[in-house]
């Protein structure tokens, strides 16, 4: 059976590098069910997932969460180099170079294993060597380890890089949205600072930053389960806290709608829904009581909003969030993201005080 070896070995190197090349190096999404790299990380995610949402305290689960995405990331490096081991040690095994392999048990399977992983890594200890075209294969291979190694070097940066771009965002909008953020009161405390001229601004600055969220985690899908430093938040809250102040900016505004809270609510509208799809989720559906949108209401108008009739600005707002809501939620507890007004599910994680009267969903 040892004639098998070699094409197995050239399946197994060309499935390992392919996934390499897709996840590190193609900038755009790669799709497929059963990539090696889907597969390992959920292998990883869904069991990290279940315990954290046993932990009692919300500071503690996230503490487990933050090293679900890291820790996921080291697991695929190691099944990378495993496999191109494993890869190389089926060629150096096959009839047509293990006679070229010398050394203490030559012609045995876990020789070969040995010498490869050896020669991955160009460790190099010299009480295995090649000979003939075998020399060939194990320069190959110690190409390959190098290439490796320098690929991963070369995509951390990338991927922290667009990490702390990410959370400058959120971080900026703690003290404009609270903790949890909430579109609502996003609105209410720009109203009550005299600020509606800065909602150009944010809303302009919103649109780049979900620009570059739909860029960099569809290129990097592991950057949405990596977890805000920052307490009661995450970048799927934020971006719907954000959302759902454009959305009432549209529904409920009586003279014509902020044009860049128009263009931001079209780019975050695409992002979610990219991602969304992306992740091959279910569309969940959000409630949001009539009587809360009401109070809302009521809150805008005392700081300074001139407001649509309620019943018009009603159905715009559902028109308007409708486009998103459902796909939010379903990323949200996808991540197990912090619950936010309107935005997450509260089925499986404790109220917080400030939470009490919103909706569950």
């Amino acid at each position: 059976m040892r004639w098998l070896a070699l094409p197995a070995g050239i399946v197994v190197l060309v499935g390992t590098f392919l996934d390499v090349f897709r996840t590190m190096v193609m900038p755009r999404a790669v799709r497929g069910r059963y990539r090696l790299t889907r597969v390992l990380f959920l292998a990883v995610w869904r069991p990290w997932r279940l315990l954290a949402l046993r932990v009692k305290t919300q500071q503690a689960r996230e503490r487990v969460l933050a090293g679900a995405a890291p820790m996921s990331l080291f697991v695929l490096l190691a099944a990378w180099a495993a496999l191109s081991t494993v890869g190389y040690g089926l060629v150096l095994w096959s009839p047509a170079f293990v006679h070229g392999v010398h050394g203490s048990g030559d012609g045995s399977f876990t020789t070969a294993l040995y010498f490869s992983g050896t020669s991955l890594f160009t460790i190099g200890f010299g009480d295995v060597v090649a000979t003939g075209l075998t020399r060939a294969v194990v320069i190959v291979e110690g190409a390959t380890g190098l290439g490796l190694v320098a690929v991963v070097i070369g995509y951390l940066p990338v991927l922290y890089q667009a990490f702390n771009r990410r959370e400058v965002g959120v971080l900026l909008l703690d003290a404009r949205a609270g903790s949890p953020p909430s579109g609502p009161e996003l609105l209410r405390r720009t109203g009550e600072s005299g600020g509606f001229s800065q909602l150009h601004e944010l809303f302009a600055y919103w649109e780049r930053w979900a620009a570059d969220i739909l860029e960099t985690h569809l290129s990097y899908p592991l950057l949405v389960y990596f977890r805000s430093p920052h307490d009661n938040t995450s970048w799927i809250t934020s971006l719907g806290a954000v959302l759902d102040a454009a959305t009432l900016v549209l529904a409920v505004k009586e003279a014509a709608p902020l044009h860049e809270a128009q263009m931001f609510h079209a780019t975050g509208v695409h992002a979610v829904e990219d991602l969304f799809f992306y992740f091959r989720l279910t569309e969940r559906q959000p409630i949001i009581e009539r009587d809360e949108f009401d109070q809302v209401m009521e809150e805008l108008g005392a700081a300074g909003f001139h407001l649509r009739p309620a019943d018009e600005a009603w159905e715009r707002f559902l028109k308007f969030r409708g486009k998103y809501a459902g796909r939010l939620d379903a990323l949200a507890i996808m991540v197990a993201a912090p619950p936010a007004q309107w935005i997450g599910d509260r089925s499986t994680l404790p109220l917080q005080p400030d939470l009490q009267r919103q909706p569950r969903h």
